[in-house]
């Protein structure tokens, strides 16, 4: 065994990247639904997902009858989706002003199959739509990253990274802007042809709504860590808060790759 006598800073130390990561968010009203937070009923099923910085919970949807499991590649733990089952989680009313959010989520894609719904920031969410609902979804399918409104307002794709290595993606939105990037990888903006989501909004996570149908959006990924920031636009903001938080999701970005 190797002895320094050396006093080592933080970042040097193993597993610490996710506890610098929670201080640098820490007051910028960031939520982190971390996998290391899922937590299982007595038959394996996903209980709920309690976000480390503010404690906002996330539990099944109605369509999600034990269907969700935590699972474990690598270094993520994370919700296990799968292909084509309703295995989704929503936290209620996490933003009461929609129109400015930042997004992210750090997933593996699954072998075989797309890993389609990530997260979704949604105005409704309800079994049946109401007109003036309209919801942002992340997706991965066919290659292809994408970020779209229900409404057909604004729709971003990018290239999805090569391979089945995990992906870091955030999206930020602000009135009619959309800021797409992978985090070490692409960026892209679009403008919507008008203000995408108004009102309060809730966070579905691996799902699009509560609907028990909708089965082709669904897909196999292992969802590890979920970021949100309601009325922050990271990706489009000059704000110094706002790129500090940025340059914190990077550097968190280094520390998961080398993990």
């Amino acid at each position: 065994m190797l002895e320094l006598p050396d006093t080592l800073p933080p970042g040097a130390l193993c597993d610490a990247g996710a506890d610098l990561l929670a201080d640098a968010l820490a007051g910028t009203g960031a939520l982190w639904w971390a996998g290391e937070s899922l937590s299982a009923d007595a038959t394996g099923a996903v209980a709920d997902w309690t976000d480390r910085l503010a404690g906002h919970t996330a539990r099944p949807t109605a369509p999600n009858t034990g269907r969700g499991v935590i699972g474990v590649a690598g270094d993520i733990t994370g919700l296990h989706c799968r292909d084509g089952v309703h295995c989704g989680l929503v936290a209620e009313a996490v933003a009461p002003v929609a129109g400015i959010v930042t997004l992210a989520a750090r997933y593996l894609p699954p072998h075989g199959t797309d890993a389609r719904t990530i997260v979704t920031y949604n105005t409704g969410g309800a079994a049946k739509k109401s007109d003036g609902d309209n919801y942002l979804y992340l997706s991965e399918a066919e290659g292809l990253l994408t970020v779209k409104d229900d409404k057909g307002l604004v729709d971003l794709s990018l290239p999805a990274p090569a391979g089945a290595a995990p992906r870091l993606v955030m999206a930020s939105l602000a009135g009619e802007r959309l800021a797409v990037e992978v985090l070490g990888g692409v960026r892209a903006e679009a403008q919507a042809r008008g203000p995408v989501l108004s009102g309060a909004a809730s966070l579905f996570i691996g799902c699009r709504n509560q609907r028990p149908g909708l089965t082709k959006t669904l897909g196999g990924a292992l969802i590890g860590d979920v970021w949100l920031w309601p009325g922050r636009a990271l990706l489009l903001s000059e704000d110094a808060a706002d790129r500090a938080a940025l340059m914190a999701m990077r550097r968190f970005l280094l520390w998961a790759e080398e993990a």
